[in-house]
């Protein structure tokens, strides 16, 4: 078992996100979506779909549970139904899913009442890239006194180049064992890296993201060192997700968690004795989702979020634009209804929605916002 001393993180986390209170009570109901539970690179591909985000989130409220069985008898299910499943709601791609009246029931019931809702979703394609970019970046004087904002852009170009070169990316990852580049190959690995821009860095959109990469990446092979892509698992690219689950529950230490049973969601809680100082937080517990209905209601709003990211991770934004003006009514309006629910949570407390993604990906998220607001 690992002790897992939580005062310093939450006071950085804390600081990083100033306008967030992590110190509130709140109860949060939890259910997951595209759980790959470890995500790797293959000959060809990955083990996975690489534009399905992993998604942990659901509902919350302040004080008393809200009474949410009208709501369950309007859905109408089946009296075989024994619980209340995303599925049984919504299918199809996103745009199909907000084709459903009983997701507007769900969504209109959200904004109606005192409930809130609350997610953290990881890009893992994303996750598995970036550490080039904070590899190359330590080795550069230079480029370690500039803003963390100059980072995060280099990540979102290589991002955006990776995606158009996936194929070029997979077969790189693969032939050089990454995230584990063995330090005789470092250099021939930049080299191979950096012949993939050739296509693009002249154009304006990638030019400064990928030629100041470039750059970084020379002193980097100067050092012959990578130091965050060494040292790893051959071809393992995130080895398990139990920081994103174990983040909200340290984070909302005053408030309580109730998780759905799942023995690969419990077992990641046991090998942690989370500590605040001398005193352990157990401010979380399991639960059978069919004997708690904010659970099973979790599950749904979960799914939506899981498609509406996979949505987003596979459509350029020309796409989204045109999809968003052929909605139908009740298209339209559900997707305002999920972008009020939204908003109502981060009105309430902004720390409730963390995403680990580009600015290319969250960018896109932020148009469709502009748009249905127009």
């Amino acid at each position: 078992m690992t002790d897992f001393q939580i005062q310093e993180i939450r006071e950085t986390t804390k600081m990083l996100a100033r306008t967030a209170d992590f110190d509130e009570s709140y109860t949060f109901y939890y259910d997951e979506t595209n759980n790959l539970r470890k995500f790797y690179v293959r000959e060809n591909d990955f083990n996975s779909s690489f534009t399905a985000n992993f998604v942990l989130g659901g509902l919350v409220h302040k004080g008393n549970a809200p009474d949410v069985r009208g709501l369950i008898e309007s859905f109408n299910l089946q009296k075989t139904t024994k619980e209340v499943k995303f599925k049984h709601i919504a299918n199809g791609n996103f745009i199909d899913c907000l084709k459903s009246k009983k997701l507007q029931l769900f969504l209109q019931f959200l904004n109606d009442n005192d409930i809130f809702v609350h997610y953290s979703s990881l890009n893992v394609f994303y996750w598995a890239i970036v550490d080039i970019v904070d590899s190359a970046i330590v080795n550069s004087e230079a480029a370690m006194q500039l803003d963390p904002t100059f980072a995060n852009h280099l990540k979102n170009d290589l991002y955006k180049l990776s995606r158009l070169e996936i194929d070029s990316v997979i077969e790189l990852f693969y032939n050089y064992e990454y995230p584990n580049i063995k330090s005789v190959k470092v250099i021939q690995f930049i080299e191979d890296l950096t012949s993939l821009f050739g296509a693009y860095i002249d154009s304006p959109e990638y030019h400064f993201g990928l030629e100041s990469l470039r750059q970084i990446l020379k002193e980097a092979k100067k050092a012959e060192s990578l130091p965050f892509i060494m040292e790893e698992e051959d071809f393992i690219l995130l080895k398990d997700l139990s920081h994103f689950y174990l983040r909200p529950i340290y984070l909302f230490k005053n408030s309580t968690h109730i998780l759905d049973n799942e023995d690969s969601i419990s077992e990641i809680f046991q090998d942690y004795r989370i500590l605040d100082r001398d005193d352990e937080i157990k401010n979380y517990s399991f639960v059978d989702s069919q004997s708690n209905l904010m659970v099973q209601l979790s599950d749904i709003f979960v799914g939506l979020i899981g498609k509406f990211k996979n949505y987003i991770n596979s459509n350029p934004s020309t796409q989204i634009q045109t999809d968003l003006d052929s909605l139908s009514e009740i298209q339209t309006t559900n997707l305002n209804l999920l972008i009020s629910i939204i908003d109502k949570s981060e009105n309430e407390n902004i720390g409730f929605l963390h995403n680990t993604d580009s600015f290319e990906e969250l960018s896109k998220m932020q148009e469709i916002w502009d748009k249905m607001k127009e």
